[in-house]
């Protein structure tokens, strides 16, 4: 299912540029078309659409499909979004790649572009030529550490998933300007410029990520191996309907329960059943932040919900009885224009879409 807004005046100069922030997950692709106007940043249009039904599963699964599937879901999002730009920067889904902060000793700035391959290789368990390599400087060079080491936060994506999502984009006619890890990306459109240390927790079908983003560094990150599909498959059983049946019910009610059916047999609720199979995901992201604030011996200030899941009724109250720290979920499109009535869909959506907004986001700033 996609959907997208409907068409807007034309309030806009025919010269803004328009460009496309593509976020491929496992259980859906989210597009979000934005443009530049006196000074502004104009959501023109979104859209997303289930990967499920293109696999022969139901909605909300996780999908492992080949690219010409993919793009054939891309083109049908498009499409059914109204998309009218190729100018298109895309994700690169987080488990397939490699990031991490390293230190090296001071003085070598001038040399890192030598330094950091080799370096590499003791993080990267593949040959350094299979891989796009790059990195960016975390420390000032004028203040190492007491121990004299700068920190270089290192990114490295394997060449064959480059290779795939660049045929996806030439089948479906995208011209990608970049390829992002989506971790940049939902933190971009997630997070304000704020200097105490914030949680991400980014809720997908498969696994949930956990992100610990300092001054616009990632810091530490975490995969728990669950996700908002164990939400809906642990209710079909629990509930003995189908995946599809319980999928709609967690949709529709999520953590509030719905109203009971006359003459129903009492049994097991769809709230019970959620709250059940949420908990252990819980414990561990609270554990997750737990450890971190030890070692850091730092406080996170806010837990920051991103993701299709984190849109689940009801997820913020329940984790605020579970974790330490403030919950909010991510708003992105708050840091765009669009018509005022649909500012409480879009804050609803919101977090499913941070990715794909963090995309265009970055991709107007390079356009000035």
């Amino acid at each position: 299912m996609a959907f997208s807004l409907p068409a807007l005046p034309d309030w806009f100069s025919k010269k803004a540029t328009s460009v496309l922030g593509v976020d491929i997950g496992t259980s859906s692709i989210k597009v979000v078309q934005l443009r530049r106007e006196h000074g502004r940043v104009v959501l023109e249009t979104y859209g997303a659409i289930a990967l499920g039904p293109y696999a022969g599963q139901e909605i909300g699964r996780a999908t492992a499909l080949p690219a010409e599937k993919i793009a054939e879901a891309l083109k049908d999002v498009l499409r059914e979004a109204n998309v009218t730009t190729t100018d298109a920067a895309v994700a690169i889904p987080y488990s397939s790649s490699l990031v991490s902060v390293i230190k090296l000793p001071a003085g070598i700035e001038k040399n890192l572009a030598t330094v950091v391959p080799i370096e590499a290789r003791k993080y990267i368990p593949v040959p350094i030529n299979e891989v796009l390599l790059d990195w960016f400087m975390i420390s000032d060079p004028k203040h190492p550490s007491p121990d004299g080491k700068i920190e270089v936060l290192l990114v490295a994506i394997h060449n064959d998933t480059i290779a795939k999502f660049r045929s996806i984009m030439t089948e479906s006619q995208l011209l990608p300007s970049f390829f992002e890890i989506e971790v940049f990306s939902a933190t971009r459109a997630a997070l304000d410029h704020g200097l105490a240390p914030v949680a991400v927790v980014d809720m997908g079908a498969a696994t949930t990520k956990f992100y610990v983003v300092e001054r616009g560094i990632i810091r530490e990150s975490h995969i728990i191996n669950q996700g908002a599909q164990n939400l809906t498959l642990a209710a079909s059983r629990a509930l003995g309907i189908s995946v599809a049946q319980a999928e709609e019910r967690k949709r529709k009610w999520g953590l509030n329960d719905p109203p009971p059916t006359p003459g129903a047999a009492p049994g097991p609720s769809l709230k019970q059943s959620l709250e059940l199979t949420l908990s252990p995901l819980v414990a561990e992201v609270a554990r997750t932040a737990l450890g971190w604030e030890q070692r850091a011996n730092q406080a996170l200030s806010t837990v920051v919900l991103v993701g299709g899941g984190a849109t689940l009724k009801g997820l913020q109250d329940f984790l605020r009885g579970k974790i330490q720290n403030e919950v909010r979920l991510g708003d992105p499109f708050g840091k765009t224009q669009a018509p005022a009535f649909l500012e409480s869909i879009l804050k609803e959506a919101g977090p499913e879409f941070s990715v794909a907004v963090g995309l265009a986001l970055r991709r107007l700033q390079e356009l000035g």
